[in-house]
């Protein structure tokens, strides 16, 4: 016990020592110009320990590292190299750098020091710094596959979190839609994952967590980038094609995007059990799929002056989808044992457009004083048609749907952000929007189902990422009132959303983080639309028009250790669902009638830790997490185990990137779910004069996946397996050709319109 209490003292006076160091300096050119931007490294024996970059003062400060030998290191692109060795004992004060212009040298500074080793913490996110290797993939999808926390598939342009979430992708936190395809990775600084965003965010539900790229904007000569790519599997009919074009100069860039995704005779296998009342159904199907979507994007941006910056992006898809299942089976009746053969066939065809125009509008009062407007409009039509034929000795069923909807929504954003200090932000502002549906199946003779909704956000926030000091916080509130009106039935509300995180940094090494925010997830058309939406012969799906939204209330405690080429970072989550939406439902003449209602309350408990190590070659990332859910009328009971794997592998002009995973089930309160494993390798070979080979794999390793759903409910009972036969697994074999005009680059000091977000911080500022 002694030793246990000498052993602990002795951390607590490291880290106290650790806390007490400060380095501060400043950087300017040779006309006694501020230097904004200059990466500051901070080396000892060869291995990077810390780094920060200047404020528009051309200062900087770092705090927290171990007393010792060490070389300051200080770079821009543009300018000569300076180092500077010093001896750090408490706090010092670095003279300061000059630095002179290379005319020989302006496209880069090589640094000797490994950049993915910086991993800084920010109030409820993590930023990671892209390494010269990242910089110089293909795409901004490769480069993205050094980034620990993320689970990218480049062949359907893809990007999730490692717990499986679908993150917001921002541009320096811009939304620009499509531009991720085209975005040059050279000019990729970092990439931020926030995991707790403030309340700016959540005035659209589908944002749980963000993914903000921070780039480094040049001022060079005109400039066309572009590529040509091409991806067709080995033995099934899949492909992909994409064509992409940028054209811009210092001040303004314009892009298009045209891409092609496509599906020809996709085969797969079903098998389903179903008991409605008395009646009991068993059928093995085979399944045919055709797809064809289409994507053309055209976006671009423009810095009129030092004060006003905008951009703007215009999107169209195209994604008509048939089906076909083919399906023998049996139906019996349990009370007498009478069971006859039955046979049917089941067809659909979807036609889907769609249409998004998106504007942005920045205005600088000052150097730390903006206020930004989006504007956002999105057109939705879809045409779906669908036909059911089952034929027994008992009955005969035969129903068609045939669907007409049509979506509108307008959207229109106001964010204001004032710095103090250079420290702490305060932020406020609000979301409007009004959207308006229209649902009608043609054939039913009933009225369409309508449904309009109008909602005003509002919130307020504060933080102090920008400030040097080991305490980081960022608090916001948002206030959410929503109006609306399904098939004639009213409602409203009103709900208060805050959203809190806590980072405190020991020193450059070790981090705790505590965070709580409140989401609410409003039903969707489908849970709310009163028509039958089904052909099923035994099974109704009817929606709610009252339903209304349920809330998720998410505290997260986690610790980081970020020690050289290691970071380790154990969590432990709890969430608090109420309201939430389950489906209900009755059996009447052996058909079950399912619908849903707000009701019950559910806690959920995850523990789970993300560990990586940077090699010198590529890195390794694992993710291993346990959840329960604890949930009155459960008719499942388990856990669920989840783990997975991901390397990142060069050698010379080979690149390779390999994903596995395993969900052992999943549960909610009548439905459980398994999968195998799945696995993902992509093969990248670049070759002289912009071309690329590339090879693909789709679940490799485990080509028996399948997914299996049990759903249990009063008088009903189901069980279904599933499995693509052509996509498990799937070998794809890829061509890309890429043109950069490289043009003369050199760095100015300008105003940076760019990762001004007041709580999307990338390396911040020391």
């Amino acid at each position: 016990m002694k030793r246990l209490f000498f052993i602990l003292l002795v951390m607590a006076v490291n880290m106290l020592a650790y806390a007490q160091t400060t380095i501060s300096g400043s950087v300017k050119n040779a006309d006694n110009f501020p230097l904004q931007g200059c990466s500051v490294w901070f080396l000892q024996a060869d291995t990077l320990a810390g780094g920060c970059i200047t404020d528009h003062r051309g200062n900087f400060a770092l705090q927290g590292l171990p007393e010792g030998e060490y070389i300051c290191r200080v770079s821009m692109v543009g300018f000569k190299q300076a180092d500077y060795a010093f001896k750090l004992v408490g706090k010092i004060q670095i003279p300061a750098f000059t630095l002179t212009e290379d005319p020989t040298q302006l496209s880069e500074v090589k640094v000797t020091a490994d950049r993915r080793n910086i991993v800084k913490s920010s109030a409820g996110s993590l930023t990671y710094t892209l390494s010269e290797h990242a910089k110089q993939s293909a795409t901004a999808y490769e480069a993205l596959m050094e980034v620990p926390r993320l689970r990218i598939d480049p062949l359907r342009r893809e990007i999730l979190l490692d717990s499986g979430e679908s993150p917001l992708v921002l541009i320096d936190g811009v939304r620009r839609e499509g531009y991720i395809d085209v975005l040059n990775p050279e000019i990729m600084e970092s990439v931020e994952v926030v995991e707790v965003p403030s309340a700016r965010y959540m005035g659209d539900e589908s944002t749980t967590c963000v993914l903000n790229i921070h780039l480094k904007r040049n001022k060079m000569l005109p400039y066309v980038n572009g590529s040509v790519s091409m991806s067709h599997s080995v033995a099934s009919k899949y492909g992909v094609g994409t064509f992409n074009l940028e054209v811009g100069d210092s001040v303004s860039s314009l892009y298009l995007l045209l891409q092609d995704f496509y599906y020809k005779d996709d085969m797969s296998d079903f098998y389903s059990e179903s008991q409605s009342g008395d009646l009991l159904r068993k059928q093995t199907a085979r399944s045919e799929y055709n797809c064809n979507m289409i994507y053309a994007g055209l976006g671009g941006d423009r810095i009129f002056s030092d004060k006003d910056y905008a951009a703007f992006s215009l999107s169209y898809i195209t994604q008509p989808t048939q089906t076909r299942n083919d399906e023998q089976g049996s139906a019996e009746y349990l009370s007498d044992g009478r069971r006859s053969a039955m046979s049917g066939y089941q067809k659909s065809d979807n036609d889907f457009h769609m249409v998004g125009a998106d504007v942005y509008y920045k205005h600088s009062f000052s150097q730390n004083h903006t206020l930004e407007l989006t504007g956002n409009y999105s057109y939705n039509g879809r045409g779906s048609w669908g036909e059911r034929d089952e034929t027994n000795d008992f009955f005969r069923n035969h129903h068609v749907i045939d669907l007409d909807n049509s979506y509108h929504a307008g959207k229109l954003n106001v964010d204001y952000t004032k710095v103090f200090q250079s420290k702490h932000a305060l932020s406020a502002g609000s979301n409007t929007s009004y959207s308006t549906t229209d649902i009608d199946d043609r054939i039913d003779g009933l009225p369409s189902f309508l449904y309009n909704r109008w909602k005003e956000y509002l919130y307020v926030g504060v933080d102090n990422n920008r400030s040097a000091g080991k305490f980081k916080y960022t608090v916001s509130l948002g206030l959410d009132m929503m109006f609306s009106k399904a098939d004639g039935v009213k409602n409203h509300y009103i709900d208060v959303l805050p959203s809190v995180a806590l980072t405190y940094q020991f020193s450059q090494v070790h981090a705790l983080t505590l965070s709580y925010n409140r989401l609410r997830f409003s039903p969707s058309l489908s849970m709310l639309n009163p028509r039958n939406l089904s052909t099923d012969s035994l099974y109704i799906q009817q929606g709610n028009p009252f339903l209304t939204p349920s809330y998720q209330d998410k505290v997260r405690l986690s610790y980081r250790l970020n020690y050289k080429k290691l970071f380790f970072e154990p969590y432990f989550t709890y969430l608090y669902s109420s309201k939430l939406i389950s489906a209900i439902g009755f059996v009447k003449d052996n058909i079950y009638t399912n619908t849903y209602k707000n009701f019950l309350c559910a806690n959920i408990i995850t523990a789970g830790a993300s560990v990586n190590y940077n090699l010198p070659f590529g890195n390794l990332s694992l993710n291993s997490s346990y959840q329960k859910r604890y949930q009155n009328g459960m008719m499942f009971e388990g856990s669920t185990w989840n783990t997975s794997f991901a390397g990142n592998f060069w050698y010379k002009n080979f690149s390779g990137y390999i994903s596995l995973g395993y969900t052992n089930a999943s549960y909610g309160r009548n439905e459980k779910s398994e999968s195998g494993p799945w696995s993902n390798l992509s093969i990248s070979w670049n070759l002289p004069k912009g071309w690329q080979l590339s090879f693909n794999g789709q679940n490799f390793l485990f080509p028996a996946m399948k997914q299996k759903v049990w759903t249990q409910q009063e008088n009903y009972y189901s069980y279904t397996a599933s499995r693509m036969t052509d996509r498990t697994p799937m070998f794809v074999l890829g061509i890309r050709y890429s043109f950069k005009n490289k043009v003369t680059q050199k760095w100015r000091q300008k105003k940076q319109f760019y990762g001004r977000d007041n709580t999307l911080q990338g390396i911040t500022v020391q």
